[in-house]
């Protein structure tokens, strides 16, 4: 053992493995190696392993009792992309080795293993580890919260709802997270199902927004398909697993109320006929703000928001947003494959002065700007191009009184509407917000325009 890899601490290398025979073998190898393991039998052992000690290696079975790995590896280098998975795997196909390394793996090892080639990859895994940390003096992953990336920080309001998101994981109850665009809601829910017993499936989702009726139908429901094989909708895909819908209160209203018919039986019936099913999900749904104020019905909602999880905006952690811009930095320099190492104080200064109304969404996308224009190592004040936050120019909320002149009241409406869509970025509900309608009313008078143009 070198004098360098003295400096292995217990916890630098995770080995999940449920095979005891195998586990010890490994075990045995990387100890007299200088590599001694933390060691895991399921999925879920690994992830409390994980979050407890941030590994800089982990060996990791693709073929779990609990999960699938590489649902176990996703979660991993969501919350320390720096760490380095060894992917194990019986099945030496092309297939698994290419989707492996799709997925962030560092390296790809068939069974059975030689004790060489297994003490070689984790050696030139460290290495790896270690020439990554020296790059970046101040991205202490000792200092990172438990969770996904969203759950970074140790402001009350994070640890609050890091506390309740591990309370729901463990419960089959539905739960609803509310939070603005770009606060993770998302990465939330992955979260949430990762550390449920429903992991070993992967999570179904389903955003209900900008989309037409019939293709909302369809994505949820299914469909039939004369002379083809029936199209799979998302509650028969979420069969044993979780069911993430996003936006529920964009579904038309005879939707809304085929989905409480099923939710309040617990069945549903196959597409293309046959007996009803017990209806075997977990729903876990989010939306902006009370879905009620943008459409759903109270039944429903009374169906879907059991358990209320609320994502901060980061201007509600704002003690956060210097390890969240050093971790965001890091992965975004990895991807971009520039040297930035760490931001300086004054950048630290600017960026926690900053309201981000985009949340971390507008975070990352200030780091990408500044990474891909410039060289690093450190990025400075100088560096950063912050977006213009300006109020709306209120002459923008609908044409001056002077281009009204000659128009129909139809005309006249149709010109506010649309320039309350384009004023959202092209999102229909946000504008029916502005204009205190129902989306689904834009969708009709959409849909009729469009009509009347053939």
């Amino acid at each position: 053992m070198t004098r360098q890899d003295r400096s292995i601490r217990t916890g630098d290398v995770l080995l999940v493995e449920d095979t005891p025979s195998l586990q010890m073998l490994y075990r045995t190898v990387l100890r007299r190696a200088g590599y001694p393991p933390l060691c895991a039998n399921t999925g879920r052992e690994a992830l409390e392993h994980f979050a407890e000690h941030l590994p800089r290696v982990v060996l990791l079975d693709l073929m779990l009792p609990d999960t699938d790995g590489f649902s176990v590896m996703s979660a991993m280098l969501r919350q320390s992309p720096e760490t380095r998975v060894i992917v194990i795997s019986a099945n030496g196909s092309i297939s698994n080795a290419v989707e492996a390394t799709r997925r962030g793996a560092h390296d790809f090892l068939v069974k059975p293993l030689g004790d060489l080639r297994l003490v070689s990859a984790v050696a030139n895994a460290l290495s790896a580890s270690r020439r990554r940390a020296g790059r970046a003096p101040l991205a202490n992953r000792d200092m990172m919260a438990v969770g996904d990336s969203v759950f970074l920080g140790r402001s009350p309001a994070i640890r609050r709802l890091h506390q309740q998101a591990d309370a729901v994981a463990n419960s089959l109850s539905p739960a609803f997270i509310l939070g603005e665009s770009g606060t993770g809601k998302c990465a939330c829910a992955e979260m949430i199902h990762a550390r449920s017993p429903r992991a070993a499936r992967k999570l179904v989702v389903l955003n209900c927004r900008g989309q037409v009726a019939s293709d909302i139908e369809t994505a949820l429901f299914g469909k039939d398909v004369p002379d083809g094989p029936p199209v799979c909708g998302a509650l028969a895909q979420a069969q044993g697993s979780t069911l993430y819908l996003e936006n529920p209160q964009d579904l038309p209203l005879p939707l809304q109320e085929r989905l409480l018919k099923i939710l309040d039986s617990g069945e549903y019936t196959p597409i293309g006929g046959g007996a009803a099913q017990p209806l075997d999900i977990r729903l876990i749904c989010a939306a902006p703000r009370d879905p009620r104020a943008d459409g759903l019905t109270e039944d429903l909602f009374y169906q879907l928001f059991v358990v209320g999880l609320h994502m901060p905006a980061l201007r509600e952690r704002s003690a956060d947003i210097a390890l969240l811009a050093q971790h965001l930095l890091g992965r975004i320099a990895q991807q971009e494959r520039k040297n930035f190492t760490h931001l300086s104080e004054d950048a630290l200064d600017m960026l926690a002065r900053q309201t981000w109304p985009g949340n971390l969404r507008e975070l990352a996308n200030v780091l990408r700007q500044a990474v891909v224009l410039h060289r690093g190592p450190v990025l400075t004040a100088a560096l950063l191009e912050m977006p213009p936050h300006s109020p709306p120019d209120p002459t923008c909320v609908a044409p001056p009184e002077e281009m009204l002149a000659g128009l129909t009241m139809a005309e006249i409406e149709r010109r506010v509407i649309e320039a309350a869509i384009a004023r959202h970025g092209s999102s229909v509900p946000q504008a029916a917000r502005e204009l205190d309608i129902a989306p689904s009313t834009i969708y009709r008078k959409r849909d009729a325009w469009e009509a009347l143009k053939g």
